[in-house]
């Protein structure tokens, strides 16, 4: 009998409002502007970012969102997932030991504070998919923008 490949579930991504997007972790402002004066310069939106579908925690990307405000963007793609999906692991960025995901819950969803510059590593398998949209579709009255 023939050997069948094994196939992983694929993501779904979406355009969400950037307003729905919860920060998580500080960021660097000069990292931010450099960021953003990139993707500007690209005029194309490549790495979607992953969000807890439920509250709008980001999960990796929070410079990336704060850059979409510097550009105007209204919108982001989004890979919707779940902190209790197995096809992701967080990591304390300084230790590597696995991080307490209802850490993050506690802190960002009930507004306490967000986490420190750098303190969770988020790692998916399979990996996570790219994008190529054009930046003017991302801001509201883009072309064909219907955001889910």
């Amino acid at each position: 009998m023939p050997e069948l490949p094994i196939l992983s579930p694929s993501y779904c991504v979406a355009i969400k409002p950037i307003s729905f997007l919860r920060r998580s972790e500080e960021v660097d402002d000069s990292e931010v502007r450099q960021l953003a004066d990139r993707i500007r310069e690209a005029d194309v939106w490549t790495m979607p970012i992953p969000i807890d579908i439920q509250t709008g925690i980001i999960m990796d990307g929070n410079h990336r969102a704060r850059a979409a405000i510097l550009l105007g963007l209204d919108y982001l793609p989004c890979v919707l997932l779940s902190y209790r999906d197995p096809r992701v692991m967080v990591r304390s960025a300084r230790t590597g030991a696995p991080f307490n995901v209802d850490e993050i819950y506690r802190r960002v969803v009930h507004d306490v504070e967000m986490l420190p510059y750098k303190t969770t590593r988020h790692d998916f398998a399979p990996a996570l998919p790219c994008t190529e949209i054009r930046l003017g579709m991302l801001r509201s009255g883009g072309a064909g923008i219907t955001p889910s």
